[in-house]
């Protein structure tokens, strides 16, 4: 084992990542015991020991309660780029929104979300 790798406590795995910039596809976010993480792209998580897969957009920074948030997202409806820009807090809870118009990147009457 290699001394200077940082033990992870989590790995997850999905199709999509929002971040500020731009939409990541196939991201493995590693989550570090010290608080941080480490977001990269793989195109086969399944040969990843210890690797959770979540089908969907994995968004960081989501409201602590992120139901209600949800709720009023899917209620003004549009483009999720420009609708999560202005849900998003610094110090919110990671979740994964599935069940989406991916071609449009718009929220659908399947759409759901789960805190991570």
């Amino acid at each position: 084992m290699n001394s200077s790798a940082k033990p992870f406590r989590r790995r997850i795995a999905s199709n999509l990542l929002w971040t500020p910039q731009g939409v990541l596809r196939q991201p493995l976010v590693t989550f570090y015991a010290d608080g941080s993480f480490l977001v990269e792209q793989c195109p086969m998580p399944d040969r990843l020991a210890a690797t959770e897969f979540y089908a969907g957009l994995l968004v960081a920074d989501f409201p602590a309660d992120c139901r209600p948030a949800f709720e009023r997202m899917r209620a003004e409806g549009g483009d999720l780029a420009v609708l999560l820009p202005r849900m998003v807090v610094e110090g919110g809870v990671w979740v994964v929104i599935s069940g989406l118009d991916y071609a449009a990147l718009r929220l659908t009457p399947q759409s759901r979300i789960r805190p991570l």
